[in-house]
């Protein structure tokens, strides 16, 4: 059709006087079949248009029904039907040589016999050597007429009267069902043969058991017409299908049939052959005057329409805005055994200029790409860089008329339509016609946004409407799904889905590329003279997104080059155009009531375009760049975690997500790792502790890998993403030295150790400030006005591990400490859902939308849940006694318990220093060796630490692991492989010891424990590593139980209340860890606490 109508708009101007041959456009279609030659067909086409217009003048003027029939042909018209005959003649075509048959042909007429057209019959030959026609116009009966046919009989109605039907009802007595459309479709479908009468075909059963009726009332005046035309070798019949349903259409919108019919025949239809690049195999036709187009369409196709069309006129009166294309009349041309039916339908481009680009469009990615080539019809893989804004006010009423019109289409059963969209980029010369169907059609100011950034941004003018509305979802369509949804379907959105599938994501789609202007995404720019170029590369995200040095030039004016020259760093664009939207819209939002939410986003400044080093052996490159906070600038050593939030981290169709690719995220990764256990799982860990690397070690050494060739980062990054909080944040604050891996980690000069935070206050600071900040984002999540779908974005938590902070920062306020950082970003399968936008989804649409929310609020609670019960395990309780437990890491089976030992805490000034025999929970010596006679045991040391008059810490502990030594085999092909977890306890070593057999015990030790380092295959292990332990100062709780009065509402609670809610919550989890059942009640309650309305956690 592009092809076609651009060729034909350049042409129009010289030729709207003389016509155009259809043989002009022979480079652009495909050579004709069907015998005659281009100009005949429209000929003939024209000629039996106009012979219809004079009988609709016939009848609007006298009520006259005209009827022709060839000679030899055989009819009849049933008895009722003819009130009188008024003209009879017989002889050619075009009228000349006839001669009058009245008397000869009224008496069987209304009798409503049989008829054979001869020349005998007709009392003479008015032309030898030339077939003749009998013209007969006549009254109809002005009364309607009613049949009754019972259930499984037929009806027998003569060849194209189906049209006549005005009302049909099926079923017996009171039970019945209006069935009209249902009658017509099997009328049509039967192509003039008998119908048999069903349950099925009349669409139900209203009287089940029982003997039903069908019920026909029939309007005499609505048979079908049908013309006679003469051809070198046969009569042509041209045929008016339904025209009394077409005429009552053309009414509903306001379209006057003259109008019509003088533009289909006042001059030369332009077209007329199969074009090159269409794959229906269809012939397109233009009016000279631009206003319409004729198609041809299959029986299939007409049967659906004559079916709709009663709802289908109703629609557009309802909906006089409606966005679908306006069939205005089907025809058929029925010459030399080929019948060429066609639908005649408004111009949707009606007075456009020059269209540069034209785009069929059904939101789905199936065989939706064409090379792009002047002329060509684009699909919807071409236009997925595009979007289009409108005036606001446009855009809610396409989006209304959209809403209204595929869910008209779906209650007919009809689905693969298409929305037309073409552009105009140069409009000069546009001038936009009288509305004649929609408001939205004949073309609509715009800016095209081909883009993120401003320089691809065009004015331009718009064309709509949706065209193919007439495909069912028949046995033909169900196939296809069941083979594609299994084949095709694996990787992509397949087009052929049910009727109510296809609406639903039909308005999706248009609802994210039609939007108002008031959504339009201009990306800001910002200057690369103030940065260092050519930018050196960093790396990449995930192996996609390739990463920057974005460093500012000394002197550089931007007020974050006053703060760090490192501030920003930069991500290429190419690989981030579908988080620059997010980021540029939740800029404008800074600061709304509402999205305070938003303040725990990562920065972003916008975009620059400057030179790079892409390559290492190349030169450099422009690209284009996002500036987003660097996490690691003014750290030493940045260990940051990666947190993905939520369960659910990938959703098929959403975003542009594959359905192979999210079920694929959703059953190898979300089921097996920590997001299916507590609905987020690490996703990255970057300088991580020596002790983690130990870990790693035991995965990445084992000889199934190795046989298998796994790669060993991915054995690494699936570790990261089965732990749970619990462990991966343990790793996060790990700051002991591992003398084996490493030495010692960077200290502070001696002479400034004491203005420097210890490590134990490092630890706990960094982690309450975690707990600060994810308090105040659950307080935010709670005030985001719209339910928002933020799949597989993460929540970043980081600090500098290679330098400790100065004690300087305890003067801060609670909330301010400065020593970490969270933040919250990956926003390439997230959108930001505004209230004004949430409104006009569906309600399918809004509950999505409710229900990933859910996941992301619950999950957020659980990390702040998690990073609690952290807390007041470590810092919360006073210590009485140090408990070491030694395991044999198992990577297949759950770890084998070694032996334990407690140690109370000595007084400021003493140590408590041995060699400690090794007990069972039992409180039974640790028994090794081949008659198990030998005990095992653990040197190890603990030692108060003084700490200054401003900690926060009121006492504080070194414990510090050596070796061990005669610990029991568990591993049967090697030694074992150990570590340690050193854990407090408020209790004495002698009641710990009584008490370690009793599960809430041993749920205190393995909550939150610190770890030693592991040490595979060893059976004497020797470590030699410390730990810093504490307990806080009653005030310096206060922070915390601020924290926790935020995230549940309720910070102006009395500190009585709030301690006892930390009761409630975390001491309580801490004691029942090792019952998972209670542990879980305690933490949905905490969850359920936080957000009110999460009924599933």
């Amino acid at each position: 059709v592009a092809a076609m109508f651009n060729s034909i708009r350049s042409s129009i101007s010289s030729n709207l006087t003389t016509g155009m041959s259809g043989r002009s456009f022979g480079s652009m279609f495909a050579s004709g079949s069907d015998g005659d030659s281009v100009h005949d067909k429209k000929a003939k086409i024209q000629d039996g248009l106009r012979k219809a217009d004079a009988a609709r003048d016939a009848f609007e003027k006298d009520g006259l029904i005209t009827l022709e029939v060839g000679e030899n042909e055989t009819f009849d018209i049933p008895h009722g039907f003819v009130q009188s005959v008024v003209v009879a003649s017989y002889g050619t075509s075009a009228q000349e040589h006839c001669i009058d048959v009245k008397r000869k042909v009224e008496k069987d007429l209304l009798a409503g016999k049989q008829i054979k057209v001869t020349n005998d019959l007709m009392g003479g030959d008015p032309k030898a050597g030339v077939r003749k026609v009998l013209r007969v116009q006549y009254k109809p009966s002005s009364e309607p007429i009613k049949m009754e046919v019972d259930e499984n009989k037929e009806l027998h109605l003569p060849p194209h009267a189906a049209e006549g039907v005005a009302q049909a009802s099926y079923g017996l007595g009171v039970s019945q069902k209006e069935c009209t459309a249902e009658l017509l479709y099997a009328l049509f479908s039967a192509s003039g043969r008998p119908v048999k009468i069903t349950n099925e075909a009349m669409g139900g059963d209203p009287a089940p058991g029982k003997i039903k009726k069908l019920t026909v009332t029939y309007d005499p005046n609505r048979t079908r017409q049908a013309f006679k035309m003469e051809t070198s070798k046969e009569l042509a019949t041209f045929g008016l299908i339904a025209p009394w349903l077409f005429r009552d259409l053309c009414q509903a919108i306001g379209l006057s049939l003259h109008d019509l019919y003088s533009s289909l025949t006042g001059q030369e239809l332009l077209g007329g052959e199969k074009q090159v690049s269409g794959k229906s195999g269809e012939i397109f036709w233009f009016t000279a005057d631009q206003r319409f187009v004729l198609k041809t369409i299959s029986d299939a196709e007409i049967a659906t329409l004559v079916r709709m069309l009663p709802d289908y006129s109703q629609h557009l009166r309802e909906h006089p805005d409606s966005l679908l294309t306006r069939y205005l009349g089907v025809f058929s041309l029925e010459d030399n055994g080929c019948n060429t039916q066609f639908v005649v339908m408004n111009n949707i481009f009606e007075a456009s200029p020059h269209l540069d680009l034209m785009y069929d469009l059904k939101g789905t990615t199936e065989d939706r790409w064409v090379d792009p080539a002047p002329g060509k019809c684009l699909k919807d893989n071409n236009f997925a860089e595009t979007t289009v804004y409108l005036h606001d006010a446009f855009a809610a009423g396409i989006h209304k008329a959209i809403s209204s019109d595929t869910r008209f289409l779906e209650k007919q059963g009809i689905m693969d339509y298409s929305l037309m969209l073409a552009i105009a980029r140069d409009g000069s010369a546009f001038k936009r016609p009288l509305k004649r169907y929609s408001q939205f059609m004949g073309g609509i100011p715009a800016t095209e946004a081909l883009g993120v950034t401003s320089d691809t941004l065009k004015d331009v003018t718009v064309f709509i409407g949706m065209v193919d509305m007439l495909v069912t979802f028949g046995w033909k369509k169900v196939t296809a799904n069941v083979f594609k949804s299994a084949t095709i379907g694996i990787t992509e959105e397949i087009d052929t889905v049910a009727p109510d599938r296809y609406a639903s994501r039909f308005r999706a789609y248009f609802g994210l590329k039609i939007r108002g202007n008031t959504e339009k995404c201009v990306v800001s720019t910002v200057p690369a003279d103030g940065f260092v170029t050519p930018m050196p590369a960093l790396g990449r995200s995930g192996g996609t997104a390739a990463f920057f040095r974005a460093s500012y030039k000394p002197g550089a004016a931007d007020k974050e080059a006053k703060l760090s020259k490192d501030y920003w760093i930069g991500k290429d664009l190419a690989r981030a155009k579908d988080e620059v939207a997010f980021y540029e819209v939740a800029k404008s939002l800074m600061g709304v009531p509402g999205w305070q939410v938003l303040n725990w986003m990562t920065p972003y400044r916008g975009v620059c375009r400057c030179p790079c080093e892409v390559s290492a052996s190349g030169p450099p490159q422009d690209v284009d760049v996002m500036l987003l906070r660097n996490g690691r600038d003014g750290f030493s050593t940045c260990r940051m975690l990666d947190i993905k939030i939520g369960q659910v981290t990938a959703v098929a169709g959403w975003q542009g997500k594959s359905a192979m690719s999210a079920w694929m995220q959703t059953n190898t990764i979300d089921a097996v790792t920590n997001s299916a256990g507590q609905g987020f799982r690490l996703e990255g860990f970057d300088s991580p502790p020596d002790t983690l690397g130990t870990f790693e070690d035991l995965l990445t050494e084992q000889k199934l890998l190795k046989t298998t060739n796994i790669p060993a980062a991915k054995v690494r990054r699936f570790n990261l993403q089965r732990m749970t909080a619990t462990q991966f944040l343990g790793y996060f604050l790990d700051l002991h030295e591992v003398p084996s891996r490493s030495g010692k980690l960077p200290e502070p000069p001696a002479k400034d150790a004491a203005s420097h935070l210890s490590k134990l206050e490092t630890q706990e600071l960094v982690l309450l400030s975690c707990i600060e900040e994810l308090s105040a984002f659950v307080d935010a999540c709670r005030k985001v006005q719209a339910p928002q779908q933020w799949i597989g974005s993460s929540v970043m938590l980081c600090f500098d591990s290679g330098a400790r902070p100065s004690r300087e920062v305890l003067r801060r306020q609670p909330g301010n400490w400065g020593v970490s950082r969270v933040h919250i970003f990956d926003w390439g399968r997230s959108e930001l859902n505004l209230p004004q936008a949430h409104a006009r989804l569906e309600e399918e649409k809004k509950a999505e939308r409710s229900k990933y929310w859910s996941y992301y609020r619950g999950a957020v609670a659980k990390l702040l849940f998690d990073c609690c019960s952290l807390y007041v395990s470590r810092y919360w309780h006073d210590i009485k006694s140090v408990t070491f437990t030694l395991w044999d890491k198992d990577q297949l089976s759950s770890d084998d318990f070694l032996g334990t030992v407690s140690v109370d805490v000595p007084h400021l000034g003493a140590t408590a220093q041995g060699t400690y025999e090794l007990s069972n929970f039992d409180g039974s010596p640790v028994k090794a060796g081949l008659l198990r006679g030998t005990i095992g045991t653990l040197n190890a040391k603990v030692a108060p630490f003084q700490q200054s008059s401003d900690s926060r810490f009121g006492a504080a502990y070194i414990a510090t692991v050596h070796k061990a030594a005669n610990l029991p085999a568990q591993d049967t092909l090697s030694p074992n492989d150990v570590f340690v977890e050193v854990a407090t306890l408020p209790d004495g070593a002698g009641d710990v010891k009584a008490k370690a057999n009793l599960p809430e015990v041993q749920g205190l030790l393995r909550n939150g424990p610190h770890l030693s380092s592991l040490k595979i295959d060893a059976p004497t292990p020797a470590w030699d590593e410390s730990f810093e332990l504490g307990s806080l100062r009653p005030e310096a709780k206060r922070p915390f139980l601020q924290a926790i009065g935020k995230a549940l509402g309720i910070e102006s609670a009395p500190e009585t209340e709030l301690m006892a809610k930390v009761d409630e919550f975390f001491r309580n989890t801490v004691r029942t860890a090792a019952n998972e059942e209670k542990a879980t009640q305690l933490r949905d309650r905490f969850i359920k606490t936080c957000f009110s309305d999460l009924s599933d956690c």
